[in-house]
């Protein structure tokens, strides 16, 4: 007999009519119904949903209702509707729960060895529990006692059940239970020679790294069960932040203005023309083009109150460049080498008011912010100005939910286009950066990683 007890997913709930079960549903308006309400197969769900009990016991067998009940528990199951717990003396250990409906129950099998996949992670959810994922899996198993986290060390080298067993003082058939849970979750997959697994084989595994398939997998639907999208799942918690970052004490530095837009070249024309240039002229921009550059690319050009009713209960941001939700989460910082009219040293884009505000900060962390940017492009000379695009995470992460940073990315790279567009439309040298040393950043300004960090670092000179 199985050794794992069966239960709905804590998102499923049990449909009614008249006081009788008669389906399930989850969000997003996936459904199952009965034939009929009530009946045996009523009774069936009713005690699928308060757990407990093996398949066997749920099922029972040699009837055919005890068919009728293996055919409905294989539907559920089907809809990744069950969760599968491995008890021991009447504790639950470990929780497999599924992620998404292409989710399957599979059993190890066989007396090979088995071993942790290198995109297997653990985290510590909010309930406590540890949480054991990959993002090659449709399950997520939880850790419920410290025994576990033996079990799992033991993989990280090759396993076969046994071996296991002996090692983790474990019943072989308790053993081989584990196996299948981090199995069919996909944190475990089967060895070949020398302890090598297929994703040691497959050139298309072996391209990615772990960190990128984890946030691919985690930043769009399909294989996690987040909510995903505009929830405000922070409304009525914490106050969204406001549409501009507060100004510093002082008076800032009033950029100009540009003149009237000139008639060449015609925008397809700077389209063609986008080029990245690395190294800068003789003559250094000056505040006139630094101001025109700003105003084309990054200033606000109106603040929208928050309006609930239209479904945006925050403060929105028209800017030339569009941006998620308007939400306009990315500041400029400037350390500036040279420009004509302004001073080196560093500073913020106040786009409010197009004017920049001195940033105070230690000099030597801003002098390798542009140190870094001439390494990176492989330049004889630094450019005149660096610009770091700091996200204000929060902006975000307060209305979207899964998305957030995925979002900031995107609006990250739609912001680099513009400054190429707009430095190749004014004459300019522009070059976005491949990345940036987000500790020097936040050394250089001062500003708390968590809070407001460097996502992208672009490079511009006269």
């Amino acid at each position: 007999m199985t050794p794992f007890v069966l239960a709905l997913k804590p998102t499923v709930r049990l449909v009614a009519t008249e006081g009788q079960p008669a389906g399930l549903e989850e969000p997003g308006n996936r459904r199952l119904r009965l034939p009929r309400a009530g009946g045996f197969l009523g009774d069936f769900l009713q005690a699928l949903a308060q757990g407990g009990r093996t398949g066997e016991e749920l099922c029972g067998s040699g009837t055919r209702e005890a068919l009728e009940r293996r055919c409905l528990l294989a539907q559920v199951e089907r809809e990744g509707w069950v969760r599968y717990s491995l008890a021991r003396d009447g504790r639950v250990l470990a929780t497999l729960e599924p992620l998404a409906q292409e989710f399957r129950f599979r059993e190890a099998g066989g007396d090979g060895p088995w071993r942790l996949s290198r995109f297997a992670w653990m985290r510590r959810r909010e309930d406590g529990a540890l949480a054991l994922e990959s993002p090659l899996g449709f399950g997520r198993v939880v850790l419920l006692e410290p025994e576990t986290l033996e079990w799992v060390g033991r993989l990280g080298q090759p396993q076969t059940p046994d071996g296991l067993a002996a090692a983790a003082g474990l019943a072989p058939t308790l053993a081989r239970a584990a196996l299948d849970l981090l199995a069919a979750a996909g944190a475990v997959v089967p060895c070949g020679p020398g302890g090598q697994v297929p994703e040691d084989r497959d050139p298309d595994l072996r391209a990615w790294e772990f960190h990128d398939l984890l946030f691919h997998s985690r930043s769009r639907p399909g294989r996690h069960d987040d909510p995903v999208g505009g929830t405000c799942r922070f409304l009525g918690d914490l106050d969204p932040l406001p549409a501009l970052k507060p100004a510093l004490p002082g008076p800032g530095i009033p950029l100009p203005e540009p003149g009237p837009p000139p008639r060449e070249p015609g925008f397809f024309q700077v389209l063609e023309a986008r080029r990245s240039i690395r190294a800068p002229r003789a003559e250094p921009i000056t505040l006139a083009q630094l101001g025109a550059f700003l105003h084309h690319v990054a200033r606000v050009r109106a603040v929208l109150p928050p309006d609930p009713v239209a479904g945006r209960p925050y403060e929105a941001v028209v800017s030339p460049c569009p941006g998620g939700g308007g939400l306009h989460e990315i500041e400029l910082y400037l350390s500036v080498a040279r420009c004509a009219g302004l001073d080196p040293g560093l500073y913020h884009y106040a786009a409010g008011g197009h004017a920049l505000e001195p940033w105070p900060g230690p000099d030597a962390a801003s002098a390798r912010l542009l140190g870094q940017a001439q390494a990176a492009m492989g330049a004889a000379a630094g450019p005149d100005i660096l610009f770091t695009l700091a996200a204000r995470i929060r902006r975000v992460s307060w209305k979207y939910q899964t998305i957030a940073y995925a979002l900031i990315l995107k609006n990250t790279g739609v912001l680099f286009q513009q400054m190429y567009l707009v430095a190749t439309a004014l004459g300019l040298a522009p070059c976005a950066i491949g990345a940036g040393d987000t500790q020097v950043f936040a050394r250089a300004s001062g500003l708390e990683y968590a809070r407001e960090t460097s996502v992208g670092e672009f490079a511009l000179s006269g």
